[in-house]
């Protein structure tokens, strides 16, 4: 297996080290619901998003920018921060408020996970919702995999670990590749639950806690797969999340038919 591409999954961000990184191209999974949310925003006309690791961070960036032109959104436990704009339900982010502006967003563990796999030669999001688009760059590039899951509060959870293992399944599908366990641990995880998807998330610990909170609308949005045909890419100076690679001749995905 001389071409073989190794894929690598991190059930926490806490499992890798930034230099592994450096030659790869990194797989940021929050499905519940940071990567979710990014992908909404940006095709609800966001121009770029701005992830922070600390919510003063994120109000001191915010204030920087122009009024009008600036949203400040993000949660901590699954809700909206007090005087934000937004939180972190892909469900907010819609045209008529997002056209044309800079989303400044700090999550619970997203965009902890997006700025500790910052390192990579290559940052893209991923979530079920652009899970081909994600996969077409996956299967055409020649660095390392690595696919970064997010976790919650330092411990993994099924939904990205779910998302992560469906990747794996394709690129073993289409590609010789050599994994590590937690990648093989991911996989037979979405094969055992492949066929109750939304069922699954759901039962998580996080859909859980969000349907406590009354957002179950945000699950359902989360497990609906290949809504949009393009992968958010993280660009430098200063860090951002913009429109990357737009395409998809194919659906990739390898469960039973999934709500679109």
């Amino acid at each position: 297996m001389v071409n073989a591409r190794r894929v690598r999954v991190y059930l926490v961000p806490a499992c890798l080290s930034p230099t592994l990184l450096v030659d790869g191209v990194a797989v940021v999974i929050d499905v519940l619901r940071a990567t979710t949310t990014i992908v909404h925003a940006l095709a609800a006309g966001c121009t770029a998003i701005r992830p922070m690791g600390d919510v003063e961070e994120a109000r001191r960036t915010a204030n920087g920018l122009p009024a009008g032109k600036v949203l400040l959104a993000g949660e901590r436990g699954g809700l909206k921060l007090p005087d934000f704009d937004l939180g972190n339900s892909p469900v907010e982010y819609v045209p008529g408020r997002c056209k044309d502006t800079t989303l400044i967003l700090t999550t619970s563990n997203g965009t902890h996970a997006l700025l500790r796999a910052a390192a990579a030669a290559r940052v893209l999001v991923g979530a079920f919702v652009n899970y081909s688009a994600v996969c077409e760059q996956l299967l055409t590039t020649e660095r390392p995999i690595h696919l970064v899951c997010a976790g919650d509060e330092g411990e993994p959870c099924l939904e990205d670990t779910l998302l992560a293992g469906a990747l794996v399944e394709t690129l073993c599908a289409h590609r010789e590749v050599v994994l590590n366990d937690a990648a093989r641990l991911a996989w037979d995880s979405f094969e055992n639950n492949r066929t109750m998807l939304r069922m699954a998330m759901e039962a998580s610990s996080g859909g859980e806690r969000l349907c406590a909170l009354g957002y179950a609308a945000d699950i359902d949005a989360a497990a609906r797969v290949d809504v949009f045909n393009f992968v958010p890419e993280l660009q430098r100076e200063p860090l951002r999340l913009t429109i990357g690679p737009v395409g998809v001749r194919a659906s990739y995905w390898p469960g039973p038919p999934c709500p679109r």
